[in-house]
């Protein structure tokens, strides 16, 4: 196999496992409404539940975490390119590529951290303050998941974006 069709077969997968990623992110967002509705409702009956308002933010943090890699892989987060978009199409891919790399490191920062608050959690056994009491470790683990596919899509845009600057083929992503 040759070099070309190994990377290409690694960012294929990188954009597999993100797009699955995503999907669990949408169903996540998909269960809020239900969730809050049933609140309000038996909330307005008289008798709250316990568990809705800690699972609606459990769901967020899930949501959130799972689905901020498919986000950037469809280009979907806020861009201010008022100066880049004045520039012409190579060296908005060479700012992009800067702008990957200083994305690369915070995703490794928020890798690390991610994971040392999770085995900090874990290896303390700390749990969860409010009614529904359980282990927290569970909860911060998907700023661990977010981080690493944060950092695969970042590292998959950015051999995307030098592969463009060597072959000049096409045109580049999200351009």
């Amino acid at each position: 196999m040759s070099f070309s069709r190994g990377l290409n077969r690694f960012l294929r997968v990188i954009d597999s496992v993100v797009h699955f990623f995503g999907v669990f992110a949408g169903i996540f967002l998909f269960s809020l409404a239900p969730i809050a509705c049933y609140e309000v409702v038996v909330r307005r009956m008289g008798s709250p539940t316990i568990w809705a308002f800690h699972i609606l933010g459990y769901i967020q943090i899930f949501m959130i975490w799972f689905g901020i890699a498919y986000t950037q892989k469809v280009h979907g987060h806020v861009c201010v390119d008022l100066v880049t978009m004045h520039l012409p199409l190579r060296p908005r891919v060479i700012t992009r590529v800067v702008s990957s790399l200083l994305c690369i490191l915070l995703t490794i920062v928020l890798c690390w951290k991610g994971w040392s608050l999770v085995w900090r959690s874990y290896s303390n056994h700390l749990m969860t303050v409010e009614e529904l009491h359980h282990p927290l470790y569970w909860i911060q683990i998907p700023i661990v998941i977010g981080a690493v596919l944060l950092f695969l899509i970042f590292l998959r845009q950015l051999v995307a974006d030098i592969q463009w600057l060597i072959t000049k083929e096409g045109k580049p992503e999200g351009f």
